[in-house]
């Protein structure tokens, strides 16, 4: 069964290398796991799509839940799909630090997907 997962958080004091760091942890692991996805960021906030089985992407969303490097985590949607928007990316990468208005806590779930489906289209990632 194929699911996707959609979460906001807060940035804990990580920076643009701590997101590098964190890129580099999830990619090695997603690959493994197939785990497919994105993860989009500013300053403050993260903004992640997760798709794989049910129990990976259950596993994968509470290890970060209880990662410090997160605060706030909050689920926006979980759901079974019929095939990944991501397949390619054991976990893409979007920084939208200078991209204007960025805050995931005032999206539905359906518009945060929509920006990181257009975000890709757009070419925006790292």
């Amino acid at each position: 069964m194929l699911s996707r997962l959609l979460y906001y958080s807060e940035e804990h004091d990580v920076g643009v290398h701590g997101v590098l760091r964190i890129l580099d942890e999830a990619r090695a692991g997603n690959q493994r796991e197939q785990i497919t996805g994105v993860l989009a960021f500013d300053r403050r906030w993260f903004l992640q799509c997760l798709e794989g089985s049910r129990e990976v992407v259950t596993r994968k969303f509470l290890a970060i839940a209880r990662d410090p490097r997160h605060t706030g985590v909050t689920l926006m949607a979980f759901e079974e799909v019929g095939e990944r928007l991501f397949p390619d990316w054991s976990m893409g990468a979007i920084n939208v630090i200078d991209r204007g208005s960025f805050h995931p806590p005032s999206m539905t779930a359906s518009s945060a997907l929509d920006t990181l489906c257009g975000l890709q289209a757009a070419g925006a990632t790292m």
